[in-house]
Parts: structure tokens; sequence; C-alpha cells
């Protein structure tokens, strides 16, 4: 396992890219499949949630409440508090005594935070809002018997076209073998998560922050002013990105962290006329054309030679 901190366990540690995809597209950090109405789960132990007061940041992507109690049974660390923490500065402790999964009603904001594990790195923290429901595990049988009882009572997920593309990527090695959350992650900084607070902070996150001409906020910034732009996307060579732009166009709204970061990248962004640009999140269809796949083509490959700058 991976320290994520700050104040906050390690269990199940996802990459900070693939976390970032997560937010962008409010996917489970378990199964990868969106939330849609569902309570979002964190775990804890024992009192922690007490101890955080009115503010509840976690330094993981939430759950499914049924991912969250199957973790409980399989995951070694949310499973048993004979698990030890690895890292240096929690070496041959345990965990706590009392596994406690709190669901919530939303996700509130994602944002980048220094680390109090690794000196000197940030990672992105969930606050997460409103508070509805508790489960607190004292062992083995309490996490099975709640699970048993969830799962009687689960609903499928269906998934439009576009959701699938993107989970389908998500969950398997790009074409190359490579792990598709930092590929992804590039994808979600064209559709808003660029604006994401103290991003370019984030580990991991340089490249896309020190690309050259800071293509990647540029590009997201254009398509922030000029969200038809996207149609010249949706055949990119580049499948998350291509992916990424379908989804967007797709959506009758989108996830509300993201509408977030795209109103705070409004907020930032002025066209050349010095005008804001509105946070569009529902889809916008326009024709293509020739020129625009043309320039299209031009910018991926400005930003294949930016990254091979950077490796």
């Amino acid at each position: 396992m991976i320290p994520q901190g700050p104040g906050e366990e390690d269990y199940g540690a996802l990459s900070e890219q693939r976390k970032l995809v997560l937010a962008t597209y409010d996917l489970c950090a378990v199964c990868a499949l969106p939330f849609r109405d569902e309570l979002r789960w964190q775990v804890t132990f024992d009192d922690q949630l007490q101890q955080m007061g009115e503010t509840f940041a976690f330094n993981e992507a939430p759950v499914h409440e049924v991912c969250a109690l199957y973790a409980a049974q399989v995951c070694p660390f949310v499973s048993s508090p004979h698990a030890r923490l690895g890292d240096a500065q929690r070496k041959g402790q345990r965990r706590a005594e009392t596994l406690t999964l709190a669901g919530f009603t939303h996700t509130a904001t994602v944002f980048g935070h220094d680390s109090e594990l690794q000196v000197g790195e940030s990672i992105l923290m969930f606050e997460m809002a409103d508070l509805r429901r508790i489960h607190r595990l004292t062992g083995a049988d309490d996490a099975r018997s709640a699970y048993e009882a969830v799962l009687r009572d689960e609903a499928r997920i269906e998934l439009d076209d576009a959701e699938r593309r993107v989970v389908d990527l998500l969950c398997a090695p790009t074409p190359k073998g490579e792990d598709s959350g930092p590929v992804m992650a590039g994808a979600a900084w064209f559709i808003g998560a660029v604006f994401c607070p103290q991003i370019r902070r984030v580990q991991a996150m340089k490249k896309f922050a020190d690309a050259e001409g800071d293509l990647y906020f540029q590009l997201a910034a254009n398509f922030l002013d000029n969200p038809e732009m996207m149609a010249e996307w949706e055949d990119s060579n580049d499948a998350s990105t291509a992916a990424a732009m379908s989804w967007f166009r797709t959506r009758q709204s989108v996830p509300a962290v993201l509408q977030q970061w795209r109103a705070d990248g409004a907020r930032r962004v002025r066209d050349v006329r010095g005008r804001r640009p509105r946070a569009v999140g529902a889809a916008v269809v326009v024709p293509r054309d020739e020129a625009a796949i043309r320039r299209r083509r031009d910018a991926e490959a400005a930003l294949r030679k930016a990254r091979r700058r950077k490796r």
C-alpha cells in the first residue's frame, strides 16, 4: 500500500491520476461505475468522523456501499485490525479496531492539498457532504451480514455508450500496456480537471502542467470558451481524449464536481475580447469540417512533441 495522507489511512491507495479521473466522471474507486443517486461511502476507523468536526475530507475517492462492504471482507488492510501500517512514519502500528463506513449524499469538492505523510508532495482530497448513514463493523461476521443485506437490494447500473467507453478504458491497460489512469488524466484535464484547485501541485501531474506552451491548459480554456470545438476531437487518435469529448458532449449535465471546476475556470479565463466564457455543462452538437479536423491534428502533434520532450 502507498501512504496517501493527510490524516487518513492508506487503504486501497490509488494513484493521484486515477483519483482525478474518478472525480471527473464521478465514478466509484472500486468498480469504476457511476454513482447516479447512490450515497458515496468513505472508510474511517473508530471515532475519526467525530474528530473531523464539520468538514469531512478524505484522501481517497468514494465508493458504492456494496463495494465498501465487499472491501471490508477482502482488502487486507480494511478487513483486519491486525493489518500493520508500512510507511516509515507508522511502521509497526496497527489499524484501529472498529471499521466505520460513512455514506454521504455527494462529493462537495475535490482539491489538491499538502500530504502529511509525504513531505513536499501534494495529493487530491475529497470533501464529502451530508452524512446520511454509517456501518460500524467490529469483525468479519458484521461485514458479511451487512454485505449480504445490501447485495440483495442492489440495482444494476445501466451505462450509455459514452459511459461504457470511459469505464472500459479505465479498467484495462492501454494498447501499449500502460496504466490507463495517467493517460486518461490528461483527457480529464481537457474537459475541466485542469481547473481543479491546486491541481498543478499534485504529484504526477507535473507532466501536464509543464507541457510546452501550457498546451493542456490552453486547450481546456478553448473548450471552455467554445465547447463546440470538442466535436473536432471526437475522432482523436488518442482513445481517452476521444472518449472524454464524446462523454461530455452527450451529457445532459456533468457531475457536480466537474461543474464546479469549470465554473472556477470560467472565472479565471477570458477570451481575447476580455469576456469570461460560460461553463457549459450540456451537449452541444455542431457539424464537423475538414479545416477543424486539421487544426485538431496539428494540436495533437504539438501535444505528442511536448510529451516526448518531457520523457
